[in-house]
């Protein structure tokens, strides 16, 4: 299986960015973990998806992570508009 440095290095290819460590690590363990499920469920062992699913996944992880963590950050905004809006 794929380490997560080379891991880190094809997904920040795939997305053509780059990845600050701390969020990188939270979407490898959630995209492993996924990884994993997704095999236990299918039977499958060593033949199971890898190393190229797993870089696609860890991709798709990373883009629903920043969409979450954008739409949080819209939504205090909006929040704290309506907030000042209401006090005026």
């Amino acid at each position: 299986m794929i380490g997560s440095w080379a891991l880190k290095a094809r997904v920040e290819e795939h997305l053509g960015a780059a990845l600050a460590p701390d969020f990188f690590d939270k979407a490898e363990k959630y995209a492993r973990r996924k990884l994993n499920l997704c095999n236990e469920r299918a039977g499958r062992g060593e033949d199971g998806y890898g190393d190229e699913y797993l870089v696609l996944l860890t991709a798709d992880t990373v883009r629903e992570m920043a969409f979450s963590e954008y739409t949080m950050i819209r939504s205090a905004e909006i929040m704290a508009a309506r907030g000042k809006a209401a006090e005026a």
